[in-house]
């Protein structure tokens, strides 16, 4: 092997180390051959360890000093929705970056792990990004029919895939990458290692920028003193993750899986023995998200509450699922927190049980009536303890075994106030900007997932360190008395340029609504009718904005794009219908669908011909992508009211828009 190709092999096996672990999208369409993926020689297997390390999917500058390891899953939306904005730190940062991918396939999603094998297939074949790209513009139908589909599209030989697809050690390949992704405090999707340094969620792109820039001059630090290929990698693992550095290497480099109890942790029930929290797990410093401080009141008579009411310093609010793998982890830190703490602090359980747990909400009902003869925690123990059991069966006899009255147990279960506390849980979750399970609140400060311990510890230190002698519900009242409470508008006002852009309603519109939208998008397609319904219901006042955001994934996202605004081009009415009908039939998106869409509203094909081959709408959809861009679009759709980017808590619905419309107009 030539000694350039050694040190590519030594680089790609620092790649595999550190993958134990909103949208921005200034992506023009020649992007793709600006940052193609590269083809590179399969990776030797790693002496010591009991698996083998496969080529690592990446693309980039295979020298760059920075380092983005992405822990995915094909089937979650927030995965799907950070993907332009990876494609972006590509283009901004060029040859100083680099991307790798991983996989995470989350247990309650039945088709990541199906969909993460076709893309391992793909890869073999070296065609794993446009597989890629394909399950995640698709990533409601990842079907073992779409899969071959996919295959042969982007050229792959059809027997080879089908017998990769069954290749055990693809299949180990990703278990054990899912597995130490979670030994290393990546519990959830998406999740990202910055030159070995944790960063959780579908963040910001200027989330994402101020860690690479840190990663950057950090890295440049090293190589000036020296350092370069595995050394200077090394290096930069364990200065910027003291504590999770050595595991990585540990786990990827010597081609070591983690120990059975830390992969333990990634599957759903209770937390693994052994693999309980130590005071030492998870960097000890404060996420970004904790520099806000929310309004979270507590219920003294209402909320299951343990600890000291007069003597806690710190309150822990925990808003949690009991049928939420990630959820059960977490509450084996916050027992070792209790212990760690004592009765400086205090927990408060809020039941958020998500829609999509069929379970999540008869337990929460149960654990609400076990809570009225005392026994909240103990029952509490056992929903998390067996959670892949949540059964009527189990309710009854974890209330037998706790020595309830049954038919107490059972007539508090059904009683309209314990429906009544979850619903207030939840809206009380919404307006402190939790969007997920587990979310906790500390002192009104947040953590979002089941982070390692560290981080949980360096918010509860900086609590105390700032109490003094201040202690008891009297100083939590205080203290959040200051926070603040979620806003579906946000305090920024955006200029944004509509010119040119299809519109509806009066152009002097008191209020302007502008929907950054793509029409392959499933997400887009979800909020028309709200728009359009509360828009119709005030049509005197409002006006709607349609501004184009193909994302770069999303094959036919651009010709429909440029069909609709050729529509408008010729008449209002025509560019409506088209909109209307192109996402009506968004699953079935294709050249001939587009045209036959277009045909059907009354536009001049000839017309519509002629702009394509011209590319006569080329800049002007670019234009609009970058305003998008400047003006904070990390995703679509993304909607602006009067200059206030618009998220509500709850989704979209005519109603809530409506009632957001309503107050800017009493104004």
């Amino acid at each position: 092997m030539k000694k350039e190709n050694a040190l590519l092999m030594v680089v790609l096996a620092m790649l595999i180390a550190f993958a134990a672990g909103r949208f921005s999208n200034h992506l023009q369409s020649q992007q793709a051959a600006q940052v193609a993926p590269h083809a590179v020689e399969p990776a030797a297997a790693v002496a010591g360890g009991d698996w083998a390390p496969s080529t690592v999917p990446h693309k980039g500058n295979p020298a760059a000093l920075v380092t983005v390891i992405v822990s995915s899953d094909f089937q979650c939306p927030f995965c799907s929705k950070v993907e332009p904005t990876v494609n972006q730190l590509l283009k901004d940062y060029g040859n100083d970056i680099r991307i790798a991918w991983t996989n995470q396939p989350l247990p309650f999603h039945d088709r990541a792990k199906p969909a993460a094998l076709a893309a391992m297939a793909a890869h073999k074949q070296g065609k794993f990004w446009e597989m890629h790209d394909k399950l995640f513009a698709n990533n409601r139908e990842l079907t073992d029919v779409n899969f071959e589909k996919w295959a042969q599209e982007v050229g792959c030989d059809l027997n080879k895939f089908k017998a990769d697809l069954k290749d055990e050690k693809l299949a180990k390949q990703i278990d054990t990458e899912a597995a130490a992704a979670n030994a290393v405090g990546a519990s959830g999707t998406p999740s990202f290692f910055i030159n070995g340094k944790l960063l959780q969620g579908a963040q910001p792109i200027e989330q994402f920028k101020t860690e690479v820039d840190a990663a950057l001059a950090a890295a440049k630090k090293l190589q000036a003193a020296g350092k370069s290929g595995e050394a200077l990698t090394e290096a930069a693992a364990a200065e910027r993750d003291p504590q999770n550095g050595a595991k990585v290497v540990a786990y990827f480099l010597k081609g070591q899986a983690p120990a059975p109890a830390a992969a333990a942790a990634a599957a759903p029930g209770r937390p693994a023995p052994g693999d309980q929290p130590k005071a030492d797990d998870g960097p000890a410093q404060i996420p970004p998200d904790a520099a806000d401080l929310w309004k979270v009141p507590i219920d003294l008579k209402r909320d299951a509450i343990k600890g000291d009411n007069s003597k806690a310093i710190v309150t822990i609010v925990e808003f949690s699922d009991f049928q939420c793998p990630f959820c059960s982890r977490a509450a084996a830190t916050v027992t070792q927190l209790e212990k760690d703490y004592g009765d400086k602090i205090r927990v408060v359980f809020k039941h958020t049980p998500l829609p999509f747990h069929p379970n999540a909400k008869p337990a929460s009902l149960a654990t609400i009536a076990a809570q009225k003869q005392g026994k909240f925690w103990e029952f509490y123990d056992k929903c998390f303890a067996n959670q892949g059991t949540l059964t009527e069966e189990n309710f009854q006899t974890w209330a037998k075994e706790l020595g309830l009255n049954i038919d107490k147990f059972n007539a508090d279960r059904k009683d309209p106030a314990a429906a009544k506390q979850i619903e207030d849980d939840q809206a009380l979750g919404a307006s402190v900007s939790v969007r997920g399970t587990p979310g906790f609140m500390i002192n009104g400060h947040k953590i979002a997932g089941a982070m390692p311990i560290g981080v949980f510890k360096a918010v509860i230190d900086d609590e105390i360190k700032k109490a003094g002698n201040n202690k008891g519900q009297g100083y939590y009242d205080e203290v959040i008395a200051k926070g603040k409470v979620f806003s579906e508008l946000g305090d920024k006002v955006v200029d944004i340029q509509v010119d040119g852009l299809p519109f509806k309603g009066p152009k002097d519109a008191k209020v302007t609504i502008v929907e950054f939208s793509d029409f392959q998008c499933p997400f887009c397609s979800r909020i028309t009718d709200p728009i359009k319904l509360a828009q119709e219901a005030r049509a005197d006042k409002v006006k709607i904005v349609f501004a184009h955001y193909p994302l770069p994934f999303h094959q036919f996202a651009k010709p429909a794009s440029i069909a609709a605004q050729e529509a408008w081009d010729e008449d209002p009415a025509k560019f409506w219908k088209v909109y209307e009908a192109l996402f009506a039939n968004q699953k079935d998106l294709s050249e001939d669908k587009i045209a036959a869409v277009a045909k059907e509203a009354g536009v001049d094909m000839a017309k519509l011909k002629a702009a394509t081959d011209s590319k006569k709408w080329d800049k002007f959809l670019e234009s609009t992508i970058e305003m998008g861009s400047k003006v904070g679009v990390e995703g679509t759709p993304t909607v602006f009211i009067n200059g206030h980017k618009y998220e509500p808590a709850n989704g979209y619905s005519a109603e809530g828009l409506g009632a957001t419309i309503d107050k800017i107009l009493k104004k």
